[in-house]
């Protein structure tokens, strides 16, 4: 009997250990909010979430599907969401800590051909068409503060990018602003929309003030878009245009901590290759 009740007890305390280390290495399990217009960001974050699933990561990923940045940006503040894919100038990220930059957005002012303006200050009594309206308020405002544009008379109008080619055609704004990746892609899609003349295509507005507002705003930075990037003959832009750029990041809640957020960066890091990053 003794030897049976040993035995027992040592089997409860075997299974009991058991229990407790497969308790200790199950996965974390954590939401993330994600969305984008095109799609883009819920593939990506669909294929890390696979990679980190197939690899028997620690950490894995649940998502959470969003109209886009500024959706996924108040799941998040109101901790709705452990994990959100946001862009760096949209939304309340006080509690947010970065796991990994995805992506990097560059704003770009466009204007049709034979626009004769080259900066933001020549922008007088003028519409400007913004693609993605909601998204790209602080950048209006920033935009409107550094150049001083309501006493320069210009106003903003939401523009979706079906409506683009036609709204400048139709003069109906002077000018387009648009936020996104300087990818092949994307930059395929712009070409496709802005109007263009068999002697000349569409310019390019620099915003000159980049680095004062950069100094000031920390979710941008001063860029130059390189000669050419839009193609055309002669070449769209005709030389490096200054202008902002802003990141898409993956952010966690700080309240998560940081051992769990290390193990996640370390995770994504040792799976993945970025095709979106530049």
């Amino acid at each position: 009997m003794r030897i049976a009740l040993v035995a027992g007890l040592v089997l409860m305390l075997g299974g009991a250990s058991l229990l407790a280390y497969r308790w200790y290495l199950r996965p974390t399990t954590l939401t993330v909010a994600v969305g984008s217009l095109d799609g883009e960001a819920n593939k990506l974050i669909s294929a890390i979430a696979g990679k980190l699933t197939e690899s028997k990561a620690t950490v894995r990923l649940r998502l959470v599907q969003t109209t886009g940045p500024l959706e996924s940006a108040a799941a998040f503040a109101s901790g709705k969401v452990d994990l959100a894919v946001v862009r760096g100038d949209v939304g309340d990220l006080s509690q947010a800590q970065t796991v990994i930059v995805l992506a990097h957005a560059v704003a770009l002012i466009i204007a049709p051909p034979g626009t004769s303006i080259s900066d933001v200050t020549e922008l007088k009594r003028a519409t400007l068409g913004v693609i993605g309206f909601e998204a790209n308020q602080k950048l209006i405002k920033v935009l409107s503060d550094e150049y001083d544009l309501a006493r320069a008379g210009v106003t903003f109008k939401p523009l979706l990018p079906s409506d683009a080619r036609r709204a400048l055609e139709a003069k109906e704004v002077r000018a387009i602003l648009v936020v996104m990746p300087l990818t092949e892609k994307y930059l395929s899609l712009l070409r496709g929309v802005l109007p263009h003349t068999a002697r000349t295509g569409p310019l390019m507005i620099a915003i000159e003030s980049a680095g004062a507002i950069a100094e000031r705003e920390r979710a941008y930075e001063s860029f130059d878009v390189p000669k050419g990037t839009l193609r055309g003959s002669p070449p769209i832009p005709p030389d490096d245009l200054t202008t902002l750029r802003t990141s898409f990041y993956l952010v966690a809640q700080k309240k998560l901590g940081n051992d769990l957020i290390g193990d996640l960066t370390q995770s994504i890091n040792g799976e993945m290759r970025f095709s979106w990053r530049r």
